[in-house]
C-alpha cells in the first residue's frame, strides 16, 4: 500500500546526514558486509551535492514523509563516474559500443528505503523518478550492480524489468591488518555457466563462504 503523505524531491544540503544514516541503517539489515555503508559514506556520499548534483547527468532524490522525515533515497551518475570498470568494459566491447554509446549509459546508485517503510512502493517511485530523469537527459540504458546475497534487492530489480547480466565471483582473503582483499576468480557471462557449487553458495552471506557474487543489471530506456 502506497503512502499518501510522501513526496519525492531533489537532494538539499541539509539532507546529507539523513541520507548517510539511511545507508547505515539499510546495510545493517544486510549485515553491513565488509563495512560497505561506511565505505559509501566516506566516498561518493561524503559530498552528495558535489558528486551527484554538480556533475552533468547526475542527480539525487529523497523520499520525504510528512514533509520532514527522509525515508528513502536514490542517485544517478554517468556510468563513467559511477562504475568506471563497467564503462571501460563497454568501450572495449565493439558489439556493445556499436549498439549503445557508453556515454549514454547511467549508473543507478545507493537506492535505499528504511526497512519500516519498505513494500509501500517508495522504492518503485524513486526508481520511476530516476528513469524519467534519465530519459530526459538522453541516457539510453541504466546499469547497476548488487550482491546476489542481497535477495530483496535482486527481487526488486527483477520485478521492475531489469535484465540480469554477468555475475562476477570474488574470493576473499585478509591482510595483516585484517582488511578484506578481493580477488576476482570467475566471471559468469551467462547464469547457466554457474557450477552446482556456485548455485548453492550464491545467496549465502559473505562471512559464511568467504566469497561474494556481484550481479550486473541492465535496463534499456527510450
Amino acid at each position: 500500500m502506497a503512502l499518501k503523505n510522501m513526496i519525492i524531491r531533489s537532494f538539499e544540503p541539509d539532507d546529507l546526514l539523513h541520507c548517510q544514516n539511511i545507508t547505515l541503517s539499510v546495510y545493517k539489515d544486510y549485515g553491513n558486509i565488509d563495512g560497505y555503508a561506511e565505505k559509501a559514506i566516506s566516498s561518493d556520499m561524503v559530498d552528495i551535492e558535489q558528486n551527484y548534483l554538480k556533475i552533468p547527468g547526475g542527480h539525487w532524490w529523497v523520499a520525504v514523509l510528512d514533509q520532514q522525515y527522509i525515508i528513502g533515497q536514490i542517485g544517478i551518475q554517468p556510468l563513467s563516474v559511477g562504475d568506471q570498470k563497467s564503462y571501460c568494459d563497454a568501450l572495449m566491447n565493439p558489439a556493445f559500443s556499436s549498439y549503445i554509446d557508453p556515454k549514454q549509459i547511467c549508473e543507478l546508485r545507493r537506492l535505499a528505503v528504511l526497512s519500516k517503510y519498505q513494500r509501500q512502493q517508495i522504492g518503485s517511485k524513486l526508481l520511476q523518478t530516476l528513469i524519467e530523469y534519465a530519459k530526459t537527459f538522453g541516457y539510453k540504458a541504466i546499469h547497476l550492480t548488487t550482491l546476489t546475497s542481497m535477495l530483496s534487492a535482486c527481487q526488486f530489480y527483477d520485478k521492475h524489468g531489469f535484465k540480469r547480466g554477468k555475475i562476477e565471483q570474488y574470493n576473499l582473503t585478509f591482510d595483516s591488518d585484517n582488511k578484506v582483499i578481493y580477488t576476482k576468480s570467475t566471471v559468469f557471462e551467462n547464469p547457466s555457466a554457474l557450477t552446482d557449487d556456485d548455485r548453492h553458495l550464491i545467496s549465502r552471506p559473505m562471512y559464511e563462504i568467504h566469497r561474494i557474487y556481484v550481479r550486473h543489471y541492465w535496463m534499456l530506456i527510450n
